[in-house]
């Protein structure tokens, strides 16, 4: 089983900044409501799996190793 976020200022600090990011694009591109918050909720998840990655800490291992079987 996956521990739960061992690092989660960091999970919090990445999904706000992705998601301020994909709100700041969803505006200038003029984007809906709907399109904006899907944006947002994508940058942001992707952010905090890039911080993950580029760290290479052990929770993000343990669900790779997980994923693969």
């Amino acid at each position: 089983m996956i521990p739960y976020c061992d690092t989660p200022g960091q999970s919090v600090a990445a999904a706000v900044v992705g998601g301020l990011l994909g709100t700041a694009v969803a505006l200038a591109a003029g984007l809906d409501l709907a399109a904006g918050v899907v944006l947002a909720g994508l940058l942001g998840g992707l952010a905090d799996l890039s911080a993950h990655v580029v760290r290479g800490d052990d929770q993000f291992r343990a669900a790779l190793a997980q994923l693969r079987g």
